[in-house]
């Protein structure tokens, strides 16, 4: 249903950092938004969540989601500034559409660009620069760590650049497989030309075929000629992340692509040779993903020539210490502080800590503390509530909810999050006077909370 309204922005795709989808009740349904840090595009994990709680310092009247399901117009070229649930703050240009079917109105979807504090478009500061040049991409030494794991893992980045075959890189969400892609380009005979990225989950599949391989004028309403990454990748390197997100039929494509390296755009007849190397990753195991069928095995034994393991964090936590320094010292260049390190309770917690999300879950929880820190050093007091909460329930022993089995009892993400959700709500809710301290205490606003209550069907 979504689909004629993206292609709809698709002339400006190539500049349009941000997609944002919501249904009528302001309930995400589909966010991908550009990394400056890595340089693609990227699912952010919104789908699911209510927008003014990602965004709570927005209200039904300045959202233009809202504004724009209320009045069924269109809102083109609005500058905003806004700081996300995860204290992330961003100036951008939106343009923001009523989806409307059988006349009525059934959510809206925005395109925005993401502006510097020069006010410049990131992805126009990204085109001019030369992020495709090995001084600008990651390298081996960029993979922090002393552990053996990450010994092995750079030995084995620096043999896999040193040939021209296609790499499978297989991780875990927040194990570093782009930076550990970047880093076998930033290696190989390649690493003059061009390094592109694609996350096969952040466009809609419907997109993503004409994204890799080009359009012609006319292969599609409003379709104009434009080269594909396989094009653009010409003579340098594409890394495919979460090549197992991708539908069958279009991996059959790419394998022919691949094996006679040519490739013929969307709507066109006419064959064009490329050469290109293909890096590709999954985040689950290469034998589940192939038994279950979201790898076409004959793509598998073409692009896993070369396989490489990244190790999760939780297995090389002697590496943690070594990783919080470096985050500190890039958050105190980049926001011009000069916070010193950690407290020794605060990296006690860190170190105990299993971390699911890997290096990146690590990062960003760096991150909320040293906004938080308001001495010399992080502290416990600096680390966020859930962190702290959670660590509260391993350490006095509290029973902890088996999100595993309801998992295999066939339950899905969104419905285990609810689940877990409405628990802590009605509990919360008990433990206070009323509606205001509830929301106080959840660090929500009580706008959001009574539409939560209402979602799960709670009353005070």
């Amino acid at each position: 249903m979504m689909t004629k309204y993206l292609e709809k922005m698709m002339y400006i795709y190539n500049t349009m950092d941000s997609v944002l989808i919501t249904n009528t009740d302001g309930v995400i349904e589909y966010s991908a938004t550009f990394d400056e840090k890595e340089n693609s595009i990227k699912n952010e994990g919104y789908t699911g969540k209510y927008l003014l709680e990602v965004y709570p310092e927005l209200t039904q009247e300045t959202s233009t989601h809202f504004r724009a399901m209320n009045t069924g117009k269109a809102i083109t070229d609005e500058i905003q500034t806004v700081t996300d649930c995860n204290g992330m703050k961003r100036t951008f240009v939106s343009n923001t559409y009523p989806i409307e079917v059988d006349g009525k109105i059934v959510g809206a979807i925005e395109g925005t660009v993401i502006l510097s504090e020069s006010g410049l478009p990131y992805s126009k500061r990204f085109k001019n620069s030369k992020m495709n040049q090995t001084s600008e991409l990651y390298t081996v030494e960029d993979l922090i760590g002393k552990s053996q794991k990450m010994i092995d893992l750079r030995e084995k980045i620096l043999r896999a650049a040193e040939s021209n075959s296609s790499v499978m890189l297989v991780g875990e969400t927040g194990t570093g497989k782009e930076l550990a892609a970047q880093a076998i380009h930033s290696h190989s005979s390649r690493k003059n030309r061009a390094f592109v990225s694609q996350n096969c989950s952040a466009i809609p599949a419907s997109l993503l075929e004409s994204t890799l391989f080009g359009t012609v004028k006319g292969s599609y309403t409003g379709a104009e000629d434009r080269k594909g990454l396989l094009e653009l990748a010409d003579k340098g390197t594409l890394f495919l992340d979460e090549l197992n997100s991708m539908n069958i039929e279009l991996q059959g494509k790419i394998l022919k692509a691949v094996e006679e390296q040519k490739i013929r755009r969307l709507g066109s007849e006419k064959e064009r040779k490329i050469d290109v190397r293909i890096i590709s990753a999954v985040n689950e195991g290469v034998n589940e993903a192939l038994e279950k069928g979201k790898i076409r095995k004959d793509l598998y034994y073409r692009l896993g020539v070369f396989q490489i393991d990244l190790p999760l964090l939780k297995d090389r936590k002697e590496d943690i210490p070594l990783l919080i320094k470096h985050f500190i010292s890039y958050y105190n260049r980049k926001g011009e502080r000069k916070v010193q390190g950690c407290s020794e309770l605060a990296e006690k917690l860190l170190m105990e800590y299993d971390w699911p999300g890997n290096v990146r879950e690590l990062r960003n929880v760096i991150e909320y503390a040293f906004n938080m820190a308001k001495g010399k050093d992080i502290t416990m007091t600096s680390l966020p509530e859930h962190f702290i909460y959670n660590r509260k329930e391993e350490v006095h022993g509290a029973e902890r909810p088996d999100w595993e089995n309801e998992l295999e009892g066939g339950g899905t993400l969104v419905s285990i999050v609810d689940s877990y959700e409405s628990r802590i709500i009605e509990k919360i809710l008990r433990e206070s006077s009323n509606v205001t301290e509830a929301a106080d205490k959840l660090g929500v606003s009580r706008q959001v909370l009574k539409y939560k209550m209402k979602k799960y069907g709670l009353v005070f």
